[in-house]
């Protein structure tokens, strides 16, 4: 029962995070990708790092609801921390792209805020997840349930996303090298664009 739980978890992943949670990540990481990647490569380690705090999120989810023996509960605060987090991202950006900063802090700084972002966008509720809630609690064991977050992320990281991420970073090299003067502008738009997003996200925790 277990391994059936955790392949039908990975399948869902798999065909969630190629549909519905690429297209709802894209509007995160998308502005933010193309105001500071810089090449392919690190488009691709960039949503790597935003995967891996989605399944950190997942584990420990997971675990606890195996844990409790019961799903979790969510509220408006989930919102609210999701969107103070997209905030400080979005805030980050100028000094991503720091010349000076470019090859000793950029890249440890960008991998975790993306990081920080996976895992935050993991809060907000879905069917996937609690579908996993409702599994863990099932079995009641915080072990099985950490790994039924673990099979369902490593669906999810597996999408279209590593190359549509690789893509907007490499637009953004290219952009770099080839239209200096336009970049503080894309940047400022992509700021902008996030911004927005978390005044959307705070409307909708109010609500």
């Amino acid at each position: 029962m277990v391994e059936f739980d955790a392949a039908g978890l990975f399948t869902l992943g798999l065909v969630y995070g190629t549909t519905v949670c690429s297209l709802t990540c894209l509007s995160y990481l998308g502005p933010y990708l193309l105001g500071t990647g810089d090449g392919f490569r690190d488009g691709v380690l960039s949503i790597l790092a935003f995967g891996l705090g989605k399944i950190c999120c997942y584990v420990f989810l997971g675990g606890l609801a195996g844990y409790l023996g019961q799903k979790l509960s969510y509220s408006p605060a989930h919102s609210w921390a999701m969107g103070l987090i997209l905030i400080g991202v979005a805030l980050s950006m100028p000094l991503a792209t720091k010349r000076g900063c470019r090859k000793k802090c950029r890249p440890g700084g960008k991998r975790a805020s993306l990081l920080t972002l996976g895992a935050a966008t993991s809060l907000i509720p879905c069917p996937p997840v609690l579908a996993i809630l409702a599994l863990a609690a099932g079995q009641g064991s915080m072990v099985t349930g950490m790994g039924f977050g673990l099979v369902y992320g490593l669906g999810i990281i597996i999408s279209p996303l590593l190359v549509i991420g690789g893509s907007l970073a490499l637009v953004s090299q290219k952009l770099r090298q080839e239209a200096k003067s336009f970049m503080p502008y894309i940047q400022s738009l992509a700021m902008t664009i996030m911004i927005l997003m978390v005044v959307n996200i705070f409307h909708g925790g109010i609500r």
